[in-house]
């Protein structure tokens, strides 16, 4: 079996000792350090590490500096969206872990942001206090509950995804004696937790972005090959090519429902298996969260039954709204009324794209129950 490499995205503003973190999980100096200054680049690199002796890809961000925020953001919107649901399951980004400073009390606003953003996403994010050694348990016990309550709110409804861990990256030796370095095993139990709960949110997300992707591109495939037809600009002479277009939504939607989501679910559950051997192997730990599933996935011919999608009947009294119900010969060749008669079709069909993917979004739910029964 291929392997599955965990992919580990670790973020934080420049000075939060982030490089520090890293070289101290790995037990290597993997990443560059500095005080006070960016030492990465403007980017996300990555590079393989091993941690208990798997593979592990870490991306590194470059730290967030004052009067390059925009830039910043601009930069990790890219990234998600180069790793987002739709993409294959071994693309995305398993882990978010994101470094804040112990001490001080508070999260900054862009801390803030950023965080939520991922956590709406869908992402399991480990916040990692770093140079806890410089607080007490009892002000890093307050830091924890304001970040708790900055980022989820009274109702707390993120708080499931989010995790914190007070680390000391380094041995240091002060005039009040030596401190010892701490927190790595829990560093490294929530980057399995992170996956683990990662793919759980985010996979029912996969594969209904795989299917809507599909129906966006069979859809503009109808679209153009409808509009390279010859078109009336007289409403009722094109009632044959709305028909046609439903005839052939019709056998698309019959076509994701039998051959599309079920390759797409048995790709997704075969991922996950592979997944998780890996990263148990990663962190030796035994997990039996996400089982073999592949005995579970459905086959073809036998789709559970909230997954029958029926046509949403469009009504097709509006073509004549407008149009003087008289053929004229004129009126029927004249470019402006072709014009709009090409809009309305288009538009049609783009209003149909949008009311199937609402539709398909609709059941994200109900395939997450489902594929948390199957896996």
């Amino acid at each position: 079996m291929e392997d599955f490499m965990c992919n580990v995205l670790v973020m934080g503003k420049t000075g939060t000792g982030k490089s520090t973190l890293l070289n101290y999980i790995c037990d290597a100096d993997l990443a560059q350090t500095g005080t006070g200054k960016p030492v990465t680049g403007e980017g996300i690199y990555d590079y393989v590490v091993k941690i208990n002796n798997q593979d592990v890809r870490i991306y590194d961000s470059w730290g967030i500096e004052a009067g390059k925020v925009d830039r910043w953001k601009e930069l990790i919107s890219k990234s998600l969206k180069d790793h987002g649901a739709q993409k294959s399951i071994q693309d995305w980004f398993h882990s978010v872990i994101y470094c804040i400073q112990a001490g001080g009390g508070r999260v900054e606003d862009i801390d803030v942001e950023i965080i939520r953003q991922f956590l709406s996403d869908g992402y399991k994010i480990t916040i990692v206090l770093t140079k806890a050694d410089q607080v007490d348990e009892n002000e890093e016990a307050t830091m924890k509950k304001v970040i708790s309550s900055e980022l989820c709110g009274k109702a707390g409804n993120l708080s499931k995804r989010l995790n914190i861990v007070a680390t000391c990256a380094e041995k240091k030796i002060t005039r009040s004696g030596e401190t010892h370095p701490f927190g790595k095993e829990e560093v490294c139990n929530a980057i399995l937790d992170g996956w683990r709960d990662t793919i759980l949110e985010r996979l029912p997300k996969h594969v209904i972005a795989r299917v809507c992707e599909y129906l966006q591109t069979e859809m503009e495939g109808i679209k153009s090959r409808v509009l390279s037809r010859e078109i009336s600009g007289v409403a009722e002479d094109n009632a044959e090519i709305f028909s046609e277009i439903q005839r052939s939504i019709s056998m698309l939607t019959r076509q994701i429902e039998k051959e599309i989501f079920p390759r797409i679910l048995k790709e997704a559950a075969e991922n996950c298996h592979k997944a998780n051997m890996s990263l148990n192997a990663m962190l030796n730990t035994s997990s039996n969260s996400l089982k073999p599933a592949r005995k579970n996935v459905p086959e073809d011919d036998s789709m559970p039954d909230w997954l029958v999608y029926v046509l949403i009947a469009f009504p097709t009294t509006w073509i004549g709204l407008g149009v003087i119900q008289v053929a004229n010969f004129f009126k029927s060749r004249s470019e402006e009324n072709i014009a709009q008669e090409r809009q309305r079709i288009s538009d049609y069909i783009d209003q149909i794209t949008r009311d199937l993917i609402e539709k398909y979004k609709a059941q994200e739910s109900i395939i997450a129950k489902q594929l948390r029964q199957s896996l």
